[in-house]
């Protein structure tokens, strides 16, 4: 049974802690014709013993709203789409176009199922029931990336948490190396954000990873990439720029995929749905 795509993480808006506290932050931070609004870790802890509201852990409300969810809508109203950390117990909101990434529509390219049979029989048929890990096994399986860099891509890490100076902790879902084969096996970095059918792409997690890659591996060329399903089973591959500031980033190139199973995938995945 396919999951019903959820609104873009709205959920977070009905927080009855963190929206009042980045709402009383802000109104009381904001001046017309800022274009970015600071704020600290003593603001938050400020803010919840005046509105007597009770934060076990104030950097929490960072982590949840910053790339979890979008902003207040009287925030959003004046432009702020993006919150982010600035260093160590220093945030601000900063004006964007917007919070989420929506794929740009590109014409499907076919492809066969390549995964093989013992992975591809015990995951869902459809694409759009997956998340974010079964999506990578898949697209690494099929030779998506390499198809779309035009490289050799290689895994390097998956699952990454760890911190980075002046971000805070970065999560990456996967770090992938490319190889040019007329070039002496020097890697290109590709960090990659997945994202299932129910969740959305937030630019402030892109640029976390674009600024972990920054950190943790300096002076390799660097070429963050995104993969999302969407409610027909496309899987969209969106590669972006590498700014400074969460505002400029944006795609510079997208290709969306249509997989098709071989007829003993399905009846193998049928074999095992009638267990």
């Amino acid at each position: 049974m396919v999951r019903k795509p959820k609104p873009h993480q709205s959920h977070g808006l009905t927080s009855r802690v963190y929206v009042p506290l980045l709402l009383h932050i802000f109104k009381a931070r904001w001046r017309q014709g800022a274009s970015s609004v600071l704020f600290t870790l003593d603001d938050i802890r400020n803010a919840a013993e005046t509105l007597k509201l009770e934060t076990r852990n104030p950097a929490d409300v960072i982590y949840r709203m910053r790339s979890r969810t979008i902003l207040p809508t009287e925030i959003r109203e004046k432009g702020f789409h993006v919150l982010r950390a600035i260093g160590r117990g220093k945030y601000q909101f900063e004006k964007a176009p917007d919070t989420i990434i929506v794929p740009p529509v590109t014409k499907p390219i076919e492809a066969l199922d390549i995964t093989p049979i013992p992975v591809r029989r015990l995951l869902p048929e459809l694409m759009s029931a997956l998340d974010e890990q079964a999506l990578l096994t898949v697209a690494s399986y099929c030779k998506l990336f390499d198809h779309f860099t035009g490289l050799t891509i290689y895994r390097l890490r998956s699952h990454v948490r760890k911190s980075v100076p002046g971000v805070g902790q970065a999560e990456l879902d996967a770090v992938d190396v490319g190889i040019a084969s007329s070039e002496e096996d020097i890697p290109i970095i590709f960090p990659i954000e997945a994202k299932a059918l129910a969740d959305a792409l937030n630019r402030v997690q892109v640029c976390n990873m674009v600024e972990y890659c920054r950190h943790y591996f300096p002076g390799y060329a660097l070429r963050p990439l995104a993969l999302k399903v969407d409610v027909e089973s496309l899987i969209h591959i969106m590669e972006f720029n590498t700014p400074s500031k969460a505002a400029d980033l944006r795609v510079v190139r997208s290709q969306s995929y249509k997989l098709k199973l071989s007829e003993k995938q399905r009846q193998f995945i049928a074999d095992k749905a009638e267990r």
